[in-house]
């Protein structure tokens, strides 16, 4: 039975109401451009470089990425050319990706008891975690995974910005009984932010690797096969709440799934010098991309 603030809803209810995301802002035309580039075999750094300069401010914010601390390079990078093949392609689809969340989140106020700046701040720390994780673990994409990780909890905003009155409740009852937020949803909508998340995910056509990581990030359903993508936004959401990136409305710290450590294989011993990478990476990200 789904409910919403006490009363039954229907599937079809519950349809409308996912449908409502049409009305959200479309991922913008150069992120678009950039995907299709990628998959294509005879890609150059030139036709990147082409669509990246059509933004001005994203060109800007790639040039300041690169000319980091972070990278601490030798010289000043002035060419955008350069510093695309100084970044790596897809490198700098991530920065165009969270260039243009950072804008659709400031779009929207805040609810009564959710931070939008907050929820930026965590789902930016998340993806950076995620991608320090596979880096560690060795993964093949892990640029792939800082998207997952970057759009984790997006159902959230929707529910934030249309089932405001019913979300502050959520948050409620997530502060007193000290519950997960997805277990509090459930008890409200009757679903969570993850079933939001995948279906706002197919509808900006993202990769169906991303839509998984979306989709079951919380391990919750144990018949989903536990690849070390999402076993790696599993560890990067607890990391990023315990050390306090960002928030995304949760009270309590969660437990990480042991399951999902022993898959991607990490040693323990180099925990130290992954949260100190991740805070330090976290800190240069959110400079970088609200300047």
């Amino acid at each position: 039975m789904k409910t919403f603030l006490g009363r039954v809803m229907k599937p079809d209810q519950i349809d409308r109401i996912i449908r409502r995301v049409d009305k959200l802002p479309t991922l913008p035309i150069i992120y678009t451009k950039l995907t299709r580039l990628l998959q294509a075999p005879n890609t150059t750094v030139q036709m990147i470089g082409n669509i990246i300069a059509e933004d001005q401010a994203i060109a800007v914010k790639v040039l300041r990425l690169v000319n980091s601390a972070f990278y601490a390079l030798p010289h000043k990078i002035g060419s955008l050319k350069h510093a695309i093949v100084l970044l790596g392609m897809s490198q700098v689809r991530n920065l165009v990706l969270a260039t243009s969340t950072l804008k659709m989140f400031k779009e929207y106020k805040s609810a009564q008891s959710f931070d939008m700046q907050k929820f930026w701040e965590h789902s930016v720390g998340c993806a950076v975690a995620a991608k320090v994780l596979a880096e560690t673990a060795h993964l093949p994409s892990p640029d792939d995974i800082f998207s997952g990780g970057l759009l984790h909890d997006i159902g959230k905003l929707i529910h934030a910005i249309y089932l405001d009155e019913a979300f502050n409740a959520v948050i409620a009852d997530v502060q007193e009984r000290e519950v997960p937020m997805f277990e509090s949803e459930k008890k409200i909508f009757g679903y969570d932010h993850t079933y939001t998340g995948k279906e706002l995910a197919a509808r900006w056509s993202l990769s169906q690797g991303t839509i998984e990581m979306i989709a079951h990030h919380h391990l919750t359903d144990t018949s989903v096969r536990l690849t070390k993508e999402i076993a790696a936004i599993h560890i990067a959401n607890t990391i990023c709440i315990a050390l306090g990136l960002g928030s995304g409305g949760e009270k309590k710290i969660p437990v990480a799934n042991t399951k999902a450590w022993e898959i991607l294989g990490i040693d323990v011993g180099n925990l130290e010098y992954i949260l100190a990478r991740i805070e330090k990476l976290f800190k240069e990200s959110t400079s970088i991309l609200e300047s």
